[in-house]
């Protein structure tokens, strides 16, 4: 399902020696685009497909300022190649420019089903002494798996999100890995240790496992001599 955003602002400008004008006791208006965008703040986008924000406009009374605004991107709009990128338009003005919508981009090839955004699902839990610590329920945290040139997959965070989104330390404690996956069987290629804990290593990986029919995955890996069960699902923006 599409959603429709409408963004309409209307800055008053003060002079730095009062609220008006003193010939005429006015204050000064900018008028920023009426922006329409008929997508989603995520959205999923075909490799080789020129990329186009769908249903983009902006309008300035009545004057359609569509072709004025300025995106930037990494990635090659006129043939996008399969990677995560973020779109940001601004309408520029004098001496800057206005923030007016960020899109993320997922580009993936139309074979490739497993890379894109995934979540973590409430039954991950991470193994303490005193029981599992069910850390991702009425959360939302946000992994991210992308198929590499050599056909295997690199993941955001092999962790779940536990140290990076649950804790709320950041990327640089998110443990990053590459899988291989062989039909439903997923095994553990290589890992990047967290920066902030170079030494402590992966312990273990196992009973790694990939769904095709649910979009989903799952593994345990031991970090620093703690277990973390973890179960993600694909997650596709409506």
């Amino acid at each position: 399902m599409k959603k429709s955003i409408l963004f309409l602002a209307t800055l008053l400008v003060l002079l730095a020696t009062g609220a008006c004008s003193k010939e005429h006791n006015e204050p000064w208006v900018v008028n920023y685009p009426e922006v329409n965008y008929e997508g989603n703040s995520r959205l999923y986008w075909e490799a080789g497909t020129p990329f186009v924000a769908p249903g983009l406009t902006a309008v300035i009374d009545g004057e359609d300022v569509t072709n004025t605004l300025v995106m930037t991107t990494s990635m090659n709009v006129e043939n996008p190649q399969p990677g995560y990128y973020t779109v940001n338009y601004t309408y520029p003005m004098t001496g800057t420019s206005v923030a007016l919508l960020t899109i993320e981009v997922f580009v993936t090839d139309a074979s490739d089903k497993i890379s894109g955004w995934y979540t973590t699902d409430p039954e991950s839990v991470r193994e303490n002494e005193s029981g599992p610590e069910s850390f991702a329920a009425g959360k939302d945290f946000t992994l991210t798996i992308l198929k590499k040139a050599d056909g295997t997959y690199a993941i955001s965070d092999l962790l779940g999100g536990y140290y990076d989104q649950g804790r709320g330390y950041g990327s640089g404690y998110a443990l990053r890995g590459v899988f291989d996956i062989d039909g439903s069987d997923v095994t553990l290629d290589s890992y990047t240790v967290i920066s902030g804990w170079s030494t402590n290593p992966v312990e273990d990986f196992a009973d790694g496992s990939y769904d095709a029919d649910t979009n989903s995955l799952h593994w345990v890996v031991e970090y620093a001599g703690t277990p973390f069960d973890i179960y993600i699902t694909k997650y596709i923006p409506e």
